[in-house]
């Protein structure tokens, strides 16, 4: 048997898990922490396949203990809400959350990364603050604004999110999601002719959601030139389009 460090485990669980198959990167962790005791990051790695097993309650059980040796790090903290919210545990999860987001080291991008854990655990009441938060503390980065009009939206608050939408577009342009979603919402909002200019700008080879493809259709647009016509058809019924 060749000699393996605590590294190559590591790095094949992550793998494992990372091509979603949580049972082997399980076997994977398990076995390096037993060569390895003690290792922090083969323990969250059992941690991390244990919660994708569904296993949660054991899950915050492990990472409950990985936090008493690293109490501030911001990827023990993210896995523990994380673990929290699968067990419906709001409050401890929020709790966890604060202990990272405000730390005097924490800045934008991790404050987003608890923002989307609350949000897309359908938790988007709780996951606001942390995309206001996010965007206060790097105003000029898009995707915080992003974050924040895409919760803004699914809380109905249409104004706040369009006028933060417009904000990530505005600083960067080329990021053709955020462009998608803010003409969807200027479209559902009923300003029609400014999403109609908000979606025309978004290129035909970029990655579609179809939400947009279908708010485009509907505003009446299809391209008059054969070659974009052509393309926009292949679009249209092609393999490129998301659901999201």
């Amino acid at each position: 048997m060749s000699i393996r460090s605590s590294c190559d485990y590591e790095e094949e669980g992550r793998t494992l898990l990372a091509t979603d198959k949580p049972g082997e990167a399980l076997a994977v962790f398990e076995e390096g922490s037993r060569r390895f005791p003690g290792n922090d990051d083969l323990r969250m790695g059992v941690a991390l396949a244990t919660s994708r097993l569904g296993e949660h309650a054991k899950a915050c059980h492990l990472l409950e203990e990985l936090k008493l040796s690293q109490p501030n790090s911001p990827d023990v903290l993210q896995a523990l809400t994380e673990a929290y919210l699968n067990r419906g545990m709001v409050d401890k999860a929020k709790a966890a959350a604060d202990e990272a987001v405000n730390a005097p080291t924490a800045d934008a991008r991790t404050v987003s990364r608890f923002a989307r854990a609350f949000y897309e655990s359908r938790r988007r009441q709780e996951a606001l603050p942390y995309y206001e938060k996010a965007a206060t503390l790097a105003p000029d980065w898009g995707e915080a604004w992003f974050g924040l009009g895409a919760c803004l939206w699914a809380l109905k608050h249409g104004p706040a999110a369009e006028a933060a939408l417009r904000r990530a577009v505005d600083l960067q342009p080329d990021d053709h999601q955020a462009r998608q979603f803010w003409g969807c919402v200027l479209h559902d909002l009923g300003r029609r002719e400014e999403a109609r200019t908000a979606l025309e700008a978004v290129p035909l080879d970029a990655p579609w959601q179809r939400a947009a493809l279908e708010r485009l259709v509907a505003l009446g647009w299809w391209p008059n030139e054969p070659e974009r016509a052509k393309a926009f058809e292949a679009l249209w019924h092609g393999d490129r389009v998301g659901r999201a």
